[in-house]
């Protein structure tokens, strides 16, 4: 059983099940999931293939592809700093697709019980490195991240929790499930990589952090427009990709939105929204190239940041980080995996990723507490007991 979901609206998801064909590709080989048999393929050919993809055509059939963090080290020229063994994207291609009403669901709720999160110690260190980057003059922002395992006490079915995640209110704006074999994705992702829309790409990133208390949220939004970190964060992510905009195409891109603000279950974040007009055939290929991994999770610059965060990180980010992109008719979308959960329904452990990013004029208390509080807002969506 394979399928994939992902919001529409506030009470429509598209379901997509009966594939194709279903592969997770690595560097020398790909593992094909109908047949449970490994074939010799490198991802110099699954690159090759989507190079025939374009923004502008149709897919006969929709398509979701899984883009692993590792994949972008790869594709930035830091692939040696990835195993042989790394998966490096997961290749869906659906027969059927349909638009569902999310129903009530049979499970009340999700029994995740903590197995285990970074220490105040572990994460202090790793801060500390980090600034010994920015002050040496390597880098001016790294998003520094943690893994965060939970367990449940019985293997639960797939299909249920589906149903349980898209009963929630507040799921984010690219919401999404995938479950492949033993494995499941579940994503209340609210940031764009890219969406391509009449002859337009446009991305969204997401920077800066801040609890919400019952009440109003606008004395909090003014509070974050006067923080200097806030902004100084934001501002050079939104440089970044706007330059990567840039270079897909003639440099026309546009910052339309600057510093917005931005509603999650529990935290205020903002944003900016850039775009660029096509004037040319572009493919998903040369699009990755330029933009993946996003720039608000790594840092700037970008492949200087991509080789300290593994020096810095004692767990591959796999999916987290990485992005899901959905293909079905013109639309192409990608989101970017924040918020994010990978789930081994047999051995029962989920592991969740959450980080902020780290400049000069970070404070490690201040970045730890905004890591707690995105996994806190995970929580409090799927109405975790003591959440």
């Amino acid at each position: 059983m394979i399928f994939s979901r992902f919001k529409l609206n506030a009470n429509t998801y598209l379901q997509l099940d009966r594939p194709l064909k279903a592969y997770i590709y690595y560097r020398f080989q790909r593992f094909n999931l109908l047949t449970g048999f490994p074939e010799v393929f490198s991802i110099e050919g699954f690159v090759g293939e989507i190079e025939k993809i374009k923004f502008q055509g149709l897919v006969k059939h929709p398509l979701v592809y899984h883009f692993y963090y590792e994949f972008g080290l790869i594709e930035q020229g830091l692939g040696h700093l990835v195993s042989d063994d790394s998966p490096l994207v997961i290749e869906i291609e659906y027969q059927r697709s349909k638009k569902k009403t999310p129903k009530k669901p049979k499970l009340d709720s999700l029994p995740l019980q903590s197995l285990e999160r970074p220490t105040w110690t572990e994460y202090k260190l790793a801060f500390q490195k980090v600034q010994e980057e920015l002050l040496a003059g390597n880098c001016y922002q790294v998003n520094l991240t943690f893994p965060y395992d939970f367990m449940t006490e019985e293997m639960l079915d797939p299909r249920d929790i589906a149903d349980y995640f898209f009963y929630q209110e507040n799921l984010g704006a690219y919401a999404h499930t995938t479950f492949f074999g033993e494995e499941m994705i579940l994503s209340n992702s609210p940031e764009c990589l890219f969406q391509y829309r009449n002859q337009e790409i446009f991305t969204m990133p997401i920077k800066g952090t801040m609890k919400r208390i019952k009440g109003s949220w606008k004395p909090l939004w003014q509070k974050m427009l006067e923080d200097p970190k806030e902004e100084g964060e934001l501002l050079m992510i939104t440089d970044l990709l706007k330059n990567d905009l840039n270079r897909l195409d003639t440099p026309s891109a546009k910052v339309i939105k600057l510093r917005a603000p931005l509603l999650v279950p529990g935290l205020l974040h903002q944003y900016s929204l850039i775009t660029v007009k096509l004037e040319k055939q572009i493919s998903l290929s040369s699009t990755f190239k330029k933009l993946f991994p996003g720039g608000s999770i790594t840092g700037a610059p970008k492949k200087r940041v991509m080789e300290i965060i593994p020096q810095v990180e004692r767990f591959k980010r796999g999916l987290y980080c990485g992005s899901t992109l959905l293909c079905i008719g013109t639309k192409k979308a990608a989101s970017i995996n924040i918020r994010t959960a990978t789930i081994n329904l047999e051995e029962r452990v989920w592991r969740y990723g959450a980080g902020s990013g780290v400049t000069l004029l970070s404070r490690p208390v201040d970045e730890f507490k905004e890591m707690e509080q995105k996994v806190e807002s995970f929580l409090k969506l799927l109405k975790i007991a003591g959440h």
